[in-house]
């Protein structure tokens, strides 16, 4: 198993000195690689800590002609793609919170999706925590407004003046061409008889939720730590 390597000062002169001169090394061989493979210019410049000569590639006189050829760019052009450290650690952080926030969404998913499977099992309400079922509750409301958008984008493929019976028919074939979402399956059920917080609804993984319901219970039978 290898060890990734802490990006960070050296303080033992003689390993910092021997890293130096073979990271040198490596880096040259990739550079010469990358000119030769993909066609492209390139050079550097490396004032190491061993000797007050510089390091030059491939040569002086290539390097100042790609340097006499970058100066003549328009200023814009010059600083288009260039970092600096500042600037490409922030942008490296920016990745490693995207990163993060994709894996809360991830594990938050997941514990909503055992929470669901554990109800479908039949483990009562007021069994779970108080705020496990309200971050429950906004999940089942957050994907009953993916369904109903899932819903209105098939619609719009539904010729005006349709029965209900082709309008039904024509959604459904519909939805073959529609992208679906792995957390939901089935429609939204709702009931006229339901007062206006308990008709919303839908089924998920085999089970009809309410989502009206399942806030009275939580609220009368949640438990608190």
């Amino acid at each position: 198993m290898n060890n990734k390597l802490k990006t960070a000062w050296i303080e033992d002169d003689k390993s910092r000195k021997a890293c130096y001169r073979k990271r040198k090394i490596c880096l040259l061989k990739k550079l010469n690689e990358l000119t030769i493979l993909c066609d492209v210019s390139a050079f550097v410049i490396i004032y190491g800590p061993e000797t007050d000569e510089l390091v030059v590639w491939p040569s002086r006189p290539v390097v100042q002609e790609l340097l006499e050829k970058f100066l003549r760019l328009p200023l814009a052009d010059q600083c288009r793609k260039m970092l600096d450290q500042k600037a490409y650690l922030k942008e490296r952080a920016a990745k490693i919170e995207e990163q993060i926030r994709k894996a809360k969404k991830k594990n938050h998913e997941m514990k909503m999706k055992d929470i669901l499977h554990k109800i479908q099992e039949g483990k009562p309400l007021s069994e779970f925590e108080t705020s496990d079922l309200i971050d429950f509750i906004l999940f089942l409301e957050e994907k009953m407004l993916e369904i109903q958008e899932r819903v209105e984008l098939l619609e719009q493929h539904v010729p005006q003046g349709a029965g209900e019976k082709e309008k039904g028919k024509e959604i459904e074939n519909n939805a073959v061409n529609i992208p679906r979402n792995e957390n939901i399956t089935g429609g939204i059920c709702s009931s006229n008889n339901m007062g206006e917080n308990e008709k919303s609804g839908f089924r998920l993984m085999g089970v009809d939720i309410k989502v009206g319901h399942l806030l009275h219970e939580g609220n009368n039978g949640g438990t608190q730590k």
